[in-house]
């Protein structure tokens, strides 16, 4: 099936863009934790989840010595909930002398978690075929 398509030059790009039809697309809710920011020893971990239905946030963050980078204290902080609509604060502390080295927020709905998880399983199933398990 053929779809109609304009040339539209933007930028001195060249874009191809479908006629007659929307290009957008409906986006999926999700956990938005881009107001997550560190400010030298403290970490302030700020996620509004979009969905209606509960999700799940891990954290990682490195603290350590700025005098000695080899000094470092990684924490894993694992499955906090975020209910639907709901936000998730958390302010974590370094300590005296301490700063945040590094941070990772993962976050994911349940719709995300679910997708996440059945795409495992048929990787799963796909290798214990391939080994003839």
């Amino acid at each position: 099936m053929r779809h109609a398509m304009t040339a539209v030059l933007t930028g001195g790009l060249l874009l191809a863009v479908p006629t007659g039809q929307s290009m957008a697309q409906p986006r999926a809710a999700e956990i938005d934790c881009s107001a997550s920011h560190k400010n030298g020893r403290i970490l302030e971990v700020s996620c509004y989840n979009e969905d209606s239905a509960a999700g799940t946030v891990d954290l990682v963050y490195v603290c350590t010595t700025p005098l000695d980078w080899d000094r470092r204290i990684v924490v894993n902080e694992p499955g906090f909930t975020v209910g639907g609509g709901g936000v998730l604060h958390l302010i974590r502390d370094c300590g005296d002398g301490q700063v945040v080295f590094t941070y990772q927020v993962t976050a994911l709905t349940q719709r995300q978690f679910d997708d996440q998880t059945a795409r495992q399983d048929q990787i799963r199933a796909r290798r214990d075929r391939a080994a003839g398990r």
